[in-house]
């Protein structure tokens, strides 16, 4: 096989992955994690014998998808970080992330519960971290935010506006949105801000594998009077 047989090839091949992925995330929005790959396949307009070459297993394929989202989603936020208001930009990012959830709830819900111990998911998921984490020092450094929170404290308060989503969202749809402004209130820096008990957890820490930290109690602040 001549050398531009092989690279037709590699690019063949690289097209039809692709294909199959858009075709995946598109069928699980539509129908959840249980839609059947040969659905996909016929969507993606490759056979199944060429999808089961990709990923051998459904589960390779969700985690294709998420390694695929999170690594777009971390490339977002490093493109952000050159903007010259870090507040705003890091705001748009958050605005950003919550939409894209909303769109693929299921997906991100499979991150809550084994997927995080496959080491690529594991890997993107701390690359979206880092990068979150450099827009929000860009935002501490502006005054844009209080100087006390991490880039995990931020995942966790956005994982419970999705939740709200999945909830409620049929209720009102501008729930979201409202819950999204709370959030930006919590992290805007005040005038003058109370602190915040106990600390920001780790990316490590949110493996479900971690072990439990032994129990500290915080340290109850006094009511003024």
């Amino acid at each position: 096989m001549s050398e531009r047989e092989d690279r037709r090839r590699r690019s063949d091949a690289e097209r039809n992955r692709r294909r199959v992925l858009e075709a995946a995330a598109e069928v699980f929005r539509e129908q959840g994690l249980e839609a059947p790959v040969g659905e996909i396949a016929q969507r993606a307009g490759v056979g199944r014998g060429t999808l089961f070459r990709n990923f051998p297993s459904k589960a390779d394929l969700i985690a294709a998808i998420l390694v695929d989202e999170m690594s777009a989603a971390a490339a977002r936020a490093r493109a952000l970080c050159e903007r010259p208001d870090a507040g705003a930009a890091l705001f748009e990012f958050l605005d950003d992330i919550a939409g894209r959830q909303r769109a693929d709830r299921a997906l991100f819900e499979a991150v809550a519960d084994s997927f995080l111990a496959n080491p690529e998911i594991r890997l993107a998921h701390d690359e979206v971290i880092a990068a979150l984490d450099e827009l929000l020092s860009a935002a501490k450094a502006a005054g844009a935010v209080r100087a006390d929170i991490g880039a995990v404290d931020v995942l966790l308060l956005l994982k419970g506006v999705c939740e709200v989503a999945g909830t409620y969202g049929h209720v009102d749809p501008g729930l979201v949105d409202r819950q999204l402004d709370l959030v930006r209130c919590a992290l805007s820096a005040p005038a003058e801000s109370q602190p915040l008990r106990g600390r920001t957890l780790s990316a490590d820490e949110l493996d479900p594998r971690s072990p439990p930290a032994a129990h500290q109690p915080s340290r109850r602040r006094r009511a003024s009077v």
